[in-house]
């Protein structure tokens, strides 16, 4: 199995990125991504990082920003600029968590939830669009593989 090097045990090798799984996996991302983010880029001018603080604030209700990051695997900074982006279109709000004052918490707006409601059946159906090469049981497997994979490199992590 090619491993992304040209020449496999020379000091001198050149990485074939073409056959370099991370590199693979990101251009995937990226072409499933746009994909899918046509349809409310286009219409709602939502960007990417904008519509998933909006879906996972959605899925959780409320979080704070350094919550949705986490969920959410986008840095700090993707997420300020998604949440200045989705305050000043009134999508969101932001308040001081009772908890702790200190912390902030996002929610959708009444205007955001409709949006949202709004967006997720056509991006539900570009999903489907993007599966329907894969059979059902391809499907799962595909699942599986990428929870094993997501497991075993968040364990390669080092602190």
């Amino acid at each position: 199995m090619n491993n992304g090097r040209a020449d496999s045990g020379n000091a001198g090798d050149i990485l074939d990125l073409s056959h370099f799984f991370p590199f693979r996996l990101s251009i995937l991302e990226k072409r499933v991504s746009e994909s899918v983010a046509q349809y409310y880029a286009a219409r709602f001018n939502l960007t990417r990082y904008e519509w998933r603080v909006m879906a996972t604030l959605a899925m959780h209700r409320s979080m704070s920003a350094k919550e949705v990051a986490n969920f959410t695997g986008l840095d700090k900074m993707q997420v300020s600029r998604a949440i200045s982006g989705l305050k000043q279109a009134e999508l969101i709000n932001q308040s001081k968590s009772e908890r702790d004052r200190r912390t902030s918490v996002l929610t959708l707006t009444i205007q955001g939830v409709e949006l949202y409601n709004q967006i997720v059946p056509q991006v539900m159906a570009q999903e489907q669009k993007l599966l329907q090469v894969l059979s059902a049981e391809d499907q799962q497997t595909l699942h599986r593989l990428m929870e094993t994979l997501s497991s075993h490199a968040e364990s390669l992590i080092e602190d």
